[in-house]
């Protein structure tokens, strides 16, 4: 099981070493960061998470509160402060938060962390159904909501990309890209979260490595050994290979013979 992480801390260096850290854990996948409580529930709203990683100190609204104003949502995501501070922990453990780390944060001290998350996730799967507030249940991967937006990085800055705009979307060792017309951005999903996220009627999977909208298909032409090449809109007309095993929704999507 992957725990979905999301880190929230204003300073763009915390950020890095926390997400350093976490690198060494492969079941762990940090898929948002934010610098700001008003950023992080942008996220929050707009996917589910297993865990928040969450500083106490920032500005505008606290960690504190933010965790707080959590409570009463259908998927409340675990909480994990991450402090310079020890006078907080008596609140924190009061919303409950899964743990209280201090800065800098000891590689076996997170571990344990990880560990607990990981066994709170296990118990969860093992009853059956995903962890609950009230009556409302953690929706299945077939019943999570599509996206209506994208939400991308660049210059440490979240952006909101719409959909439109996309004109295809790829991995490249372990980070995932989108290309709009003239820019590439980095996105913190994973490609199958967005093949699954995102309108079959727009995007295809035209190869493992590539999502495609087909709206910005310019060329279509035959490869070799059963394969197809997508030419696309972008500034620099990429093309994108369609593996012969999607060739058949190829032709669906655009009623090819």
């Amino acid at each position: 099981m992957v725990l979905r992480a999301l880190i929230v801390d204003d300073e763009y260096p915390a950020r890095m070493e926390l997400r350093y850290q976490l690198s060494q854990f492969p079941d762990v996948e940090i898929i948002g960061e934010a610098t700001n409580a008003r950023e992080a529930m942008t996220l929050i709203n707009a996917l589910d998470y297993d865990v928040i990683f969450l500083d106490v100190q920032m500005p505008g609204m606290t960690g504190i509160e933010l965790a707080r104003s959590l409570k009463g949502r259908a998927v409340v995501p675990k909480v994990v402060f991450v402090t310079a501070y020890e006078n907080y922990a008596v609140s924190a453990f009061e919303i409950p938060a899964t743990d209280y780390l201090l800065k800098p944060i000891e590689a076996d001290r997170l571990a344990e962390t990880i560990q607990r998350l990981r066994e709170a996730k296990a118990a969860s799967a093992g009853e059956g159904r995903p962890e609950k507030t009230g009556e409302a249940e953690r929706p299945s991967a077939e019943a999570r909501p599509q996206l209506s937006f994208l939400l991308c990085e660049k210059d440490d800055k979240q952006i909101p990309l719409p959909l439109n705009e996309i004109v295809y979307i790829f991995s490249e060792g372990y980070n995932v890209y989108v290309q709009t017309y003239s820019d590439r951005l980095l996105t913190r999903h994973t490609l199958q979260e967005l093949t699954e996220r995102l309108p079959s009627t727009q995007f295809f999977r035209s190869h493992r490595s590539y999502i495609v909208n087909i709206y910005q298909v310019k060329e279509i032409s035959p490869y070799f050994n059963g394969a197809y090449i997508m030419k696309l809109k972008d500034k620099e007309h990429s093309e994108v290979i369609v593996s012969r095993a999607n060739v058949k929704r190829m032709k669906e999507l655009f009623s090819l013979g």
